[in-house]
């Protein structure tokens, strides 16, 4: 869906200088036993996934992602949410207009050990993940799947 005009926006777009669209996806991993994933970067504490390479679907950008960054390998849900994100990148020294998708999933193996040193895999219960999450959308999203859930 290209139209993003009607989802909810978080944070502000910079008064000054370009913003860089940036196509992003997430998941909300769960481990079997009601935590879920989340990633601690130099950057802040995100939901494991990140921007979508070009001729990637948001799938497959979420299982490479969650592969790199915990070494993981999921199987996604049904439940699905989109945000806009702004944010600012110290290392890229770029302001983003994050598209986000969000979507559900288990942990179904291991593989390799995450490339990504400076990522470091924590599980957390839903309701403190929403308190350390960086993203304002992220912790929406969690929200969002807690209260659709009905499992939970």
């Amino acid at each position: 869906m290209d139209d993003w005009s009607s989802v909810l926006v978080f944070g502000k777009r910079p008064e000054v200088g370009a913003c860089a669209i940036r196509p992003s996806a997430y998941g909300i991993i769960e481990d079997g036993q009601g935590r879920l994933a989340v990633v601690h970067t130099p950057q802040g504490t995100f939901l494991p996934g990140g921007g979508i390479d070009a001729g990637e679907t948001p799938e497959e950008a979420i299982k490479r992602e969650i592969l790199e960054e915990c070494g993981l390998i999921v199987r996604l849900g049904l439940w699905t949410r989109r945000a806009v994100q702004f944010a600012y990148s110290v290392s890229s020294r770029t302001h983003f207009e994050k598209r986000s998708l969000f979507i559900e999933g288990v942990v179904e193996g291991s593989g390799p050990s995450g490339s990504e040193a400076d990522h470091e895999l924590v599980w957390v219960e839903p309701a403190t993940t929403v308190r350390i999450l960086s993203h304002q959308s992220h912790c929406w999203a969690v929200e969002q799947w807690r209260s659709c859930d009905i499992r939970r």
